[in-house]
């Protein structure tokens, strides 16, 4: 399933789709910076989400941490304090 959000102002595409064991993953893109998340790369599929909300919920909080890091880049904030 496709769905498109919004944060900061910026199209957020999510794609959720569950997995042979009945769990869900999300990805998400930003057509504007050209992003495509990796979702669960790297990670065990098994540890999908129990429910399609849970998983949307997670790809959407990571879209929102990508624009606040992308924001906070140019705008000249350090992504770390020194």
């Amino acid at each position: 399933m496709t769905e498109t959000c919004y944060a900061k102002g910026k199209k957020v595409i999510l794609v959720t789709s569950q997995i042979k064991n009945g769990k869900w993953l999300c990805t998400f893109s930003i057509p504007e910076f050209s992003y495509l998340d990796g979702g669960l790369q790297g990670q065990d599929p098994s540890k999908g989400h129990k429910t399609e909300w849970d998983a949307r919920s997670n790809a959407f909080q990571r879209a929102k941490l990508f624009l606040d890091r992308s924001q906070d880049m140019t705008q000249g904030h350090p992504l770390e304090k020194t």
